[in-house]
């Protein structure tokens, strides 16, 4: 897997370019045709640029469904994470969403920021927007070590 430095603001470009591929290649990122933007390394975004019908129905509208909402904040929050740990293996151990308005229109965007950073643990807030800029949902996160090494919250 490509790896970025521990601060990704010091990757050149093309190393940016390479792991941004990379994160885009996996099954589960072509499956929700969605894909991450680090034009911006320090506000990591995912997007997903064309919204097909197997992203609506949500309340039986055209409005985008609350799992696919669920799922771009858990992505940001999990690759904002992974960026302040580089270099290690992470997951999302707490997920929070706010579903503040329908997502409607042909596209949307998640981004996250992360508000606190300890070795083991990051804590990260997420935005979601619809193509018209609006705000339509928020969410936060803790992203911590994976694995037998990530027992208890250190800071």
């Amino acid at each position: 897997m490509t790896h970025l430095p521990p601060h990704p603001s010091a990757a050149t470009p093309e190393l940016i370019a390479a792991f941004v591929a990379e994160w885009n290649r996996h099954p589960a990122m072509q499956h929700m045709a969605a894909r991450i933007d680090l034009s911006d390394p320090s506000v990591p975004r995912a997007r997903i640029d064309h919204l097909q019908p197997y992203h609506r129905g949500g309340l039986g509208t055209d409005a985008v469904v609350g799992a696919v909402i669920a799922g771009m904040i858990d992505l940001v929050i999990g690759l904002t994470g992974y960026l302040q740990l580089q270099g290690q293996q992470v997951g999302v151990a707490q997920l929070n969403v706010n579903f503040l308005k329908p997502v409607r229109g042909t596209s949307l965007v998640a981004e996250g920021r992360p508000t606190r950073t300890g070795r083991r643990l990051v804590f990260v807030d997420a935005r979601l927007s619809d193509d018209q800029g609006q705000l339509c949902a928020t969410g936060s996160g803790i992203v911590a070590i994976a694995g037998a090494e990530a027992h208890a919250p250190s800071f």
